[in-house]
């Protein structure tokens, strides 16, 4: 249990089952680009520590790039309006992208990201995500990989931030 700003927060999911669920969709990440050229999209801040045990287990040729997005400005709601603070610099067109998301929430942000990578005319777009609030989720955009499938909860841990504290956490906790 951690405490901070009169907040409560209950650990949800382990440092070992983070590692062990990134190794298994790892393993289908290779076998899916195998022979394929791959651009790696980082969605700055939260999915910096998820990439790189992504990284640790990749196999397949790939290239990164990092995007940064915010729609949560400290807070624990998403203002719903997302602000572009880093763009990407790699060309994507005709190229096979990965997002690498920490959270996929409402899908604000991601479906500003597909939408701003769609015009740019890759090849195809797809989607890992750490976490998956499903029944928050509100577009038609896949999510082709996630780690694992949460309720709605504000989370901290493995990356992820509250008032830009608590990204260096091992295990990822849930607002109590």
């Amino acid at each position: 249990m951690i405490i901070y700003d009169n907040k409560k927060f209950k650990k949800i999911i382990s440092n070992d089952q983070i590692k062990s669920k990134v190794l298994e969709i790892c393993d289908l990440l290779n076998d899916y680009y195998r022979k394929d050229d791959l651009i790696i999209i980082c969605v700055l801040n939260g999915s910096v520590v998820v990439l790189s045990e992504i990284l640790n287990n990749l196999t397949c040729n790939y290239e990164l790039d990092y995007i940064e997005l915010s729609s949560y400005n400290g807070g624990t709601k998403t203002s719903g309006k997302i602000d572009l603070i880093r763009d990407i610099n790699i060309d994507i067109k005709n190229k096979k992208i990965l997002i690498i998301e920490d959270i996929v929430d409402t899908g604000t942000t991601l479906d500003f990201l597909y939408k701003k990578l769609n015009k740019m005319n890759p090849d195809e777009i797809k989607v890992f995500s750490l976490l998956f609030k499903r029944e928050k989720y509100k577009f038609d955009i896949n999510i082709d990989w996630y780690g694992f499938e949460i309720k709605d909860m504000f989370t901290i841990g493995y990356g992820m931030d509250y008032n830009l504290k608590f990204r260096g956490l091992n295990d990822i906790y849930a607002l109590s």
